[in-house]
């Protein structure tokens, strides 16, 4: 999921209509995640899929408010957290000592 596709999304006035494989597929991450309100409109036969982005919950926006407050360490800063979301199937896999 992308913080950066949040930000993009709160600029933006609301309905919003998308139609692009990939930024609905975005829309449906951050709403499985309760970021944002968003419908999914079933195309009839041979139709294009349509999602529209309703608005942010409160969660969002706190998830917004707190990335304004925490700015992203440059990577290699001592004590930089990773992501702030990644699909575990990428990250480093922990060695047991």
């Amino acid at each position: 999921m992308s913080i950066e596709f949040l930000r993009a999304l709160a600029k933006c006035r609301a309905p919003l209509t998308l139609t692009d494989p990939q930024e609905i597929n975005n829309l449906l991450v951050l709403r499985a995640a309760g970021l944002v309100v968003a419908l999914t409109l079933r195309p009839e036969a041979g139709g294009r899929e349509v999602a529209r982005f309703l608005t942010l919950t409160p969660d969002g926006h706190s998830l917004l408010d707190l990335s304004r407050e925490n700015p992203p360490r440059q990577f290699g800063e001592a004590g930089a957290p990773g992501k702030l979301f990644r699909n575990e199937a990428s990250a480093p896999q922990e060695h047991a000592r």
